[in-house]
């Protein structure tokens, strides 16, 4: 379970930096979550398909990486190009860049391939890691709304206080570590 945790945090702190460039609204956020979201679970299925047809019959697991990310790049696309389909009024322009570097959709599909699990427990894993990451993502916009109004010294404003944020929110997802074990 930490390890799930680490690929949330990390990818949400890289995507929450690379949304630093430019002021963020809130509807770009949440359709950022919303994307990630809708990338993870299909990526995970996609895994969970190559791994039944394509590396268990030929006996090829040491290629799932290269056989993955042609995959994960054309949900990548093909995400931003539904939801500008769907609501035209969303800003999308610049999410395939975001979906083709998520770590947590390459980390949690190179997983589900390597793993013999039901089709239930693969979406079940898909959807709550989509929103895992939407609310870390959310939250990480809330910490850096509420540090930019702070009265907050000099030296930690910015990254460092980022960085703080993410290990105490760190700290709190660990608190989910084995709560659904048996």
């Amino acid at each position: 379970m930490s390890d799930y945790v680490l690929v949330l945090i990390s990818a949400t702190l890289v995507n929450h930096l690379c949304l630093q460039q430019q002021p963020t609204s809130q509807l770009r956020l949440h359709v950022l979550g919303l994307a990630c979201a809708l990338s993870i679970a299909p990526g995970l299925i996609g895994a969970h398909l190559l791994r039944w047809l394509v590396l268990d019959p030929w006996q090829i697991h040491d290629l799932s990486l290269f056989l993955l990310l042609p995959w994960l790049a054309l949900l990548a696309f093909a995400v931003p190009w539904a939801l500008t389909r769907l609501r035209p009024g969303w800003p999308v322009a610049d999410l395939t860049g975001l979906l083709l570097c998520n770590a947590t959709v390459l980390g949690l599909a190179l997983e589900e391939a390597g793993n013999d699990t039901t089709w239930l427990s693969t979406l079940t894993k898909g959807l709550l890691a989509g929103g895992g990451l939407w609310l870390a993502l959310a939250l990480f916009a809330d910490l850096r709304q509420r540090s930019a109004q702070a009265d907050i010294p000099g030296a930690l404003r910015g990254l460092p206080i980022e960085l703080l944020g993410a290990g105490v929110m760190a700290m709190a997802f660990s608190g989910f570590n084995g709560l659904f074990a048996q």
